[in-house]
């Protein structure tokens, strides 16, 4: 009897160990996002793939922002969920870079006179996000969430204008103008998404 109850415990202290080691479950989160800022309302698409244990997340994501100009942020996610009963309440923080994807607007006119050129380069800068949000679970590790954060994106455009003049005579002259331009927004974002 006593070798049955020895053997009992040592039984439930193991499904015990188990249970709070636990062991590293993939997901996939996709999401849409309605975005606000002081210019403009618009959306977005991200998705999220990562690692879950203990009540933390971690995981890389891309998505596409087409708030003001289109940009690809591509981000590394930390995420920390509070459960309250079946569902839980998260934070999470977004950071990374913004890579803007914008149709180029280069210009050339050529002429008797010589040319003009406009050529613009863009270049990433800094992205990130971070809010709270609530988990509906609703089996095998599939849940909707509803999440709400503070966005930031930029990136830099920088212009180059070149004028050539008398091309091929002792009066031939060249100006270059380099203009940078900073871009930054600051925006509220509202997140609806599904994990698997």
């Amino acid at each position: 009897m006593a070798g049955m109850l020895l053997l009992a415990c040592t039984g439930q202290v193991s499904a015990q160990q188990k249970v709070t080691t636990g062991k590293a479950v993939f997901h996939s989160v996709q999401q849409l996002s309605l975005i606000n800022g002081n210019n403009a309302v618009s959306a977005g698409i991200q998705s999220v793939n990562g690692f879950e244990l203990n009540g933390w997340f971690a995981g890389i994501g891309a998505g596409l922002d087409f708030y003001r100009y289109r940009t690809i942020p591509l981000f590394l996610e930390l995420k920390k969920k509070i459960p309250l009963k079946e569902n839980a309440l998260f934070f999470y923080a977004d950071g990374g870079y913004n890579i803007p994807w914008i149709k180029s607007e280069d210009q050339y006119n050529e002429g008797p006179w010589g040319y003009y050129k406009v050529k613009n380069n863009h270049k990433a800068r800094l992205y990130f996000d971070g809010g709270l949000g609530y988990a509906i679970h609703i089996n095998k590790g599939n849940a909707l969430l509803v999440s709400a954060g503070y966005s930031h994106k930029a990136f830099t455009t920088i212009k180059t204008t070149t004028n050539k003049y008398n091309i091929g005579t002792p009066q031939e002259t060249q100006n270059i103008d380099i203009e940078k331009n900073a871009y930054r927004f600051n925006r509220f974002m509202l997140k609806v998404g599904w994990q698997f």
